[in-house]
């Protein structure tokens, strides 16, 4: 009885270290078939997809000549192993809330206003002051410029990858029932602003700056909430306003700058192949994509305003000293703030308007 205890334990061991070799064996090989696998889908160029986030509606000429025209380069380039995919109208974050978005990985990529997010961009902010620039051709150019040159302003961008810096055409005020000629004319008016440097030359002319995004602007304007607003002419057309205003002041005021970047993660995701080749479409090459586009965008909204009855009022040179005078207070602060915090203020500042004279 002893030698068949002893036997059944003998065969029962022997069976369960077969059992054992045959699992260890199958779990070998599946590890190996998933490395196979893993390393199969790295290599058969299968299409990687970003979402592009921005604030831009569907009709607006940052979605359809800037946005779809990189989507559109980086997909001819990486032969379709990048694909885009844009979600305009504030879909993935608000407009203030695009820059983080991309940041943090809530998209793989933002494109907003810099000006949504007043202090973030301390040196970048020198592209709105006072007459730095008619065109947004120009703009863009000196922007990413100053991008390249000065490192305190690669700083601003640290923690995502710019796809672009890019400028608005000059700036003009907007007015419902009540045309602006002079410094004068615009004292107790309320006005929209789309930044603290504008809004500090508004109240120094004795207007009331009225902060909110150009989505709100048309009602605001239709309702009476504000008497008119300071804006690129391409706004009138891509936010249909003009069907709401009368009149417009042409000064060549400021300028809106944009940023498009994305997140440094998405971007390390891509083979340096890949990268490379974004390397090339991004930066100055869609700085100046963005610039064109806005300016050929402002030439059509010119003939829109005009045809739906909007009045022009191109200031004189005469006139426009006073407004110079007005608003040199405006770019002193704008300086004496950056060189308090230990930023070079003064020195792009000087070097902004140099470049924007060349």
């Amino acid at each position: 009885m002893l030698f068949f205890t002893f036997l059944l334990v003998l065969v029962a061991t022997s069976l369960m270290a077969c059992s054992e070799d045959t699992s260890s064996g199958e779990s070998g090989e599946s590890s190996s078939s998933n490395e196979s696998s893993e390393e199969s889908s790295e290599d058969s160029g299968e299409t990687q997809e970003f979402a592009f986030s921005h604030l831009f509606p569907n009709n607006h000429v940052m979605e359809q000549d800037v946005v779809q025209v990189f989507a559109s380069e980086v997909e001819e380039a990486t032969g379709g192993e990048i694909a885009v995919n844009s979600y305009p109208g504030a879909q993935l974050a608000a407009p203030d809330g695009q820059y983080e978005a991309a940041a943090t990985g809530v998209a793989d990529m933002g494109f907003s206003v810099h000006s949504y997010n007043p202090g973030q961009f301390p040196l970048t902010s020198v592209m709105e002051l006072p007459f730095m620039g008619e065109t947004g051709t120009a703009g863009s150019q000196v922007l990413w410029d100053l991008y390249e040159e000065f490192p305190e302003i690669q700083e601003e961008y640290s923690d995502t990858v710019p796809l672009w810096l890019s400028t608005s055409e000059a700036g003009q005020i907007f007015t419902v029932d009540e045309q602006v000629k002079s410094v004068e004319d615009l004292e107790g008016m309320k006005i929209r602003s789309p930044s603290p440097e504008v809004n500090a030359w508004l109240e120094e002319m004795g207007a009331t700056p009225v902060s909110m995004s150009m989505n709100e602007v048309y009602e605001a304007l239709e309702k009476g909430v504000v008497d008119g607003t300071v804006g690129p002419i391409h706004t009138l057309l891509d936010y249909s306003l003009q069907e709401v205003i009368d009149y417009v002041t042409v000064g060549d005021f400021y300028m809106t700058t944009f940023f498009g970047v994305m997140n440094q993660q998405s971007y390390d995701s891509m083979s340096a192949e890949n990268q490379e080749l974004i390397d090339e479409i991004r930066g100055e090459h869609m700085s100046e994509v963005a610039g064109k586009a806005i300016d050929a965008r402002s030439e059509e909204a010119v003939q829109a305003a005009k045809s739906a009855g909007a009045e022009f009022y191109e200031l004189s040179d005469e006139e426009l000293a006073e407004w110079e005078e007005k608003m040199q207070p405006t770019i002193d602060s704008w300086i004496e703030d950056k060189e308090s915090s230990g930023l070079p203020g003064q020195e792009v500042y000087d070097k902004a308007v140099e470049l924007s004279t060349e």
